[in-house]
């Protein structure tokens, strides 16, 4: 039978659920990715994460060559050009993976309508996470609101049905499609911007061995602390698939057993896993997260509009050092060290109370591993809008938490030369010393007032509640 796989943020070969599937159950196969105008023009898609998307295309039609096939480039809206590419190389099938964002669903089910009509089934596979929301219930047949019975639940299905290992790919004969390698030139105009990591499935698996032979171990501690490489740098591979779930946890998993002084750093950063899974759990139960809040009744806290101050926050010239530093890091390189992502959502939407729309929108134009679910995870944690948030009265002091997490300075002065020469009890309060940083911004708001002003909001709120 004559099959095609629909390559979408899966672009690897191995332990790849719906790419393993067609090829064990087809006589020839196709390999197909469509450049989908709608994402294409979505200004939340940024130059940063397109051109990584091409790095990794390339990528991946090299490793398809290896092995004889060739990856068949569409451009357009994949509910006419998937179905049109299967008839076009005679499939009968058509497989994929799923995604759970609600633009994906809504494709997915035309795609599904279209092919239905021209005679040719759809099959779609699980493979974005190792349990999808629908897996994971509340003893009443819901979906968890609160991270830890979800982790706890996650811990005991994994330990219920333990991962099975990928089987070794073996890719039936090709189908042949035509040529229009040129379409990968629709990406071309991002050929210039912030230098970016290797993309791949070559490069991701490379980058997971070294993670786990020199940083997993102290994990734990070392994820907080902006100024060292003490996280994985996995959340752009995973964003794109080019390295899965499944293959993080086996490693967390194997390092753990195999080096048990190395546990406790390799259980932390499962559990970190297991909140990539928490949030497209919650996007899949609440599609509605994307435009507003968790809980209903923090819609209708009151934003201040602010442009000055939003633009100073875009800029990294607020005049708090930790946030200047970490959004000057994200537009630099198109990441952010998580801890840095915390203290600058949290300055934007209680200092500056700025709608936290309005961030999640910026970093997902600006970040490569812009992920839909866990930056909107993450963006209503920090505003106290989300499940399982941050207290609204628990609100970071950006002073103290580059205190905490930069004692040295070393984050701050690497991205904001202006306070090179202000010694480390002063790097994050610099306006006890400006003679030291005359070119530094004078703080853009007071801490303490507005941290007055954004309890009274959201005790507002919680009162007409």
């Amino acid at each position: 039978m004559n099959t095609v796989h629909w390559f979408r943020a899966d672009l690897r070969l191995a332990d790849n659920t719906a790419l393993s599937e067609a090829a064990a159950r087809s006589e020839r196969l196709a390999c197909l990715f469509v450049l989908d105008d709608a994402l294409l023009a979505s200004p939340r898609m940024g130059a940063a994460r397109l051109r990584f998307l091409r790095g990794c295309l390339e990528a991946l039609a090299a490793d398809l060559a290896k092995r004889g096939h060739r990856l068949a480039l569409r451009r357009g809206d994949p509910r006419r050009a998937v179905a049109a590419f299967a008839r076009e190389v005679g499939a009968q099938r058509v497989f994929w993976n799923r995604d759970t964002t609600p633009y994906a669903r809504r494709r997915d089910a035309a795609v599904e309508a279209s092919l239905a009509k021209a005679g040719i089934s759809a099959h779609a596979c699980k493979d974005r996470v190792v349990f999808e929301g629908a897996e994971l219930r509340t003893g009443e047949g819901r979906g968890y609101q609160v991270f830890t019975p979800f982790r706890n639940r996650w811990l005991a299905r994994f330990r219920e049905a333990a991962l099975p290992e990928p089987r070794p790919l073996r890719l039936p004969a090709p189908l042949a499609a035509t040529e229009r390698a040129e379409l990968l030139g629709a990406l071309a105009r991002f050929d210039e911007g912030v230098p970016l990591p290797p993309a791949g499935e070559a490069a991701a698996r490379r980058r997971l061995a070294q993670f786990c032979t020199r940083a997993i171990g102290a994990y734990a501690e070392a994820r907080d602390i902006p100024g060292i490489d003490g996280t994985s740098r996995l959340s752009h591979h995973l964003r794109f698939g080019t390295l899965s779930a499944r293959a993080c946890v086996r490693a967390a998993q194997d390092t753990a057993l195999e080096h048990p002084q190395l546990r406790g750093g390799a259980m932390k950063w499962q559990d970190e896993l297991i909140w990539r899974e928490f949030y497209a759990a919650v996007l899949e139960e609440h599609p509605r997260v994307l435009t507003r809040a968790f809980r209903p009744e923090y819609d209708a806290v009151r934003w201040n509009e602010d442009p000055s101050g939003f633009a100073a926050w875009c800029a990294g010239r607020t005049g708090y050092p930790i946030v200047d530093a970490g959004m000057r890091q994200l537009v630099a390189t198109g990441w952010m060290h998580n801890r840095a992502r915390m203290i600058a959502a949290s300055f934007l939407t209680k200092d500056l109370l700025v709608d936290w729309r309005r961030g999640e929108h910026f970093f997902l134009q600006h970040l490569v591993d812009g992920d839909p679910a866990s930056n909107n995870g993450g963006w209503q944690w920090s505003a106290s809008t989300g499940t399982d948030a941050q207290p609204y009265f628990r609100i970071f002091s950006p002073t103290a938490q580059g205190e905490r997490f930069d004692p040295t300075g070393a984050f701050v002065r690497r991205w904001i030369p202006e306070l090179r020469d202000v010694p480390d009890k002063l790097v994050h309060r610099p306006w006890e010393a400006p003679m030291l940083a005359p070119e530094y911004p004078a703080r853009v708001v007071m801490h303490e007032e507005r941290r007055v002003e954004a309890v009274r909001r959201f005790e507002a709120v919680r009162k007409r509640a």
